[in-house]
């Protein structure tokens, strides 16, 4: 497990003026010991996530109660939007905090790498948010194929700065690894969400509209713990004084590469999670309303296996500044070994988590959502599993970023969405809400298929143990009695045998339990 971050050998401490040779503690010294570890910051980060989670799941029970399934589907194409434009307009930038913030804070340039990054964020972020509201009727024809949701697109655009400039703040903050922090965001967002968006499309008529503005309050909201951070610590993140000046050329010709693959990758990643949504709008033979409707049902069924998305979410970005330090101290197959268990047990848990899913799926849609869903009950367990699949190409797409093969994971992910929309082609006009499905299933095992080669390619082995737990969630489309059976001899021989789980990483994750029980 990575250990605090040592001064790299060319920046020896100097002595203190009493002349005991005790070295002096720096700006970025500081930044080390307000640090959390990777045990106390992902304990926290599970506590709140989980609470998190449950408000939201409950704040997706009550959107789908109160919203028709047309205005579900419309608020499903306008979320999936806001999650592409955010990172799409600032190509990238912020991203490069994870892996280049221990970079910058060891040469002494921090403040002027983040400063930099900062004034070109707003300004695209500006740029884009300019053009949405010059343009409304456009941007609704390009979403829901009706030009008449001006009022949905001109509340996206205020949203879209807000959300930009919640994810810049977040993804600093990971960078530094303050996790708890960036936890706190996010618990506070969402429980500003669940109220907030709850109470305003109970008293709107646009409710899509209502929704999208809520999201923007909440993010407010959500960036308070951010800010208190940045304020109260500013002058640790600081340019040291012996350290060299930080030249445009030489800081753009660093990070340009790796920007520029994680905005492609970004892109087709967003992509990717909106295509089957947006094919059964534009590629139905059916009416724009009507279409939409089949999203708000697709929407319902996808309230519950998002979750698995999300937690991956942030255990991959808690996890890349862990990766990254110990890459940056030359222990490798620690980062490859961090990757590698990471994958592994959100895959068991993911695939228990369906299993529980499927048991209480027909209280959920047959008495909460009071049968207005019957169509994406039917397509809930195919949902789980490409959910989990998405979720686990998510977390070990990590390896390649840190290996600054960003281009790689951008490949891997252009060729799973690639097959995803040419299924989507073949399969909706015929078949539907299913179709959209089986299509999205069929790319997402093909894109973590080619992530775990490429991996592997770059000394990151995929062994026997990643490729069956990654199989485990095709266990959810059996009776779930079987399913459960399966499930149960799967993890006895994790925790029994060397068949899962190499002896190195039960090393890492018993130290890691140990860690969490202190």
């Amino acid at each position: 497990m990575p250990t605090a971050q040592q001064n790299p050998p060319d920046k020896v401490p100097a002595p203190t003026p009493d002349g005991h040779g005790k070295p002096e503690r720096t700006a970025s010294d500081k930044l080390d010991q307000l640090s959390d570890s990777i045990a106390s910051g992902v304990v926290f980060a599970i506590l709140l996530t989980v609470g998190q989670r449950v408000v939201g799941f409950i704040r997706g029970i009550l959107f789908c109660r109160i919203m028709s399934d047309q205005e579900l589907g419309q608020w499903s194409m306008i979320w999936s939007f806001l999650m592409l434009l955010a990172p799409l307009a600032v190509l990238g930038l912020p991203g490069c905090f994870s892996r280049y913030t221990e970079f910058y804070r060891h040469r002494g340039q921090l403040r002027t790498f983040i400063q930099r990054i900062a004034v070109i964020s707003l300004a695209l972020t500006m740029g884009l948010v300019s053009a949405m509201i010059m343009f409304p009727e456009r941007v609704s024809c390009l979403i829901f194929r009706d030009p008449s949701h001006v009022t949905i697109v001109l509340s996206l655009a205020i949203s879209l700065g807000v959300v930009s400039a919640s994810n810049f703040l977040s993804s600093l903050l990971e960078s530094l690894r303050q996790v708890r922090a960036v936890t706190a965001m996010r618990f506070i967002t969402g429980m500003a969400f669940a109220v907030v968006g709850t109470a305003m499309i109970a008293l709107s008529t646009n409710r899509s509209a209502a929704a999208t503005l809520a999201y923007g309050i909440s993010c407010i909201l959500g960036a308070i713990p951010a800010i208190w951070f940045l304020c109260k610590y500013r002058n640790c993140i600081v340019d040291e004084t012996d350290s060299e000046k930080l030249l445009h050329s030489t800081m753009w010709k660093k990070i340009a590469p790796f920007a520029a693959w994680l905005w492609v990758s970004n892109l087709f990643h967003n992509l990717f999670e909106v295509s089957d949504r947006y094919m059964l709008i534009h590629w139905s033979e059916t009416t724009a309303d009507i279409a939409q409707g089949f999203v708000g049902q697709y929407h319902s069924g996808r309230v519950v296996p998002l979750l698995l998305i999300s937690v991956a979410s942030v255990v991959g970005g808690l996890l890349l500044p862990y990766m990254s330090a110990a890459w940056e101290k030359g222990e490798r197959d620690n980062a490859c070994r961090q990757s590698n268990w990471s994958v592994k047990l959100l895959g068991l848990a993911f695939t228990a988590g369906g299993l529980v899913v499927l048991f209480l799926s027909p209280i959920l849609f047959e008495g909460i959502f009071q049968g207005k869903y019957d169509d994406g009950l039917q397509v809930l367990p195919l949902t789980l599993v490409y959910c989990i699949w998405f979720g686990l190409a998510t977390v070990a797409q990590n390896y390649l970023w840190v290996a600054e093969k960003g281009s790689w994971a951008a490949i891997a992910i252009a060729m799973g969405l690639g097959s995803n929309i040419m299924l989507n082609m073949l399969l909706i006009p015929t078949y539907g809400l299913e179709g959209a499905v089986i299509a999205t299933a069929m790319g997402n095992a093909f894109n973590l298929t080619i992530l775990y080669l490429f991996n592997n390619r770059q000394g990151c082995h995929t062994d026997l143990g990643t490729w069956l737990i990654s199989g485990m969630p095709l266990l959810l489309l059996l009776p779930l009695a079987i399913s459960a059976s399966a499930f149960t001899v799967v993890a006895i021989a994790a925790i029994t045998t060397g068949l899962i789980f190499t002896v190195d990483e039960k090393r890492d994750v018993i130290e890691l339990a140990s860690k969490l029980r202190r």
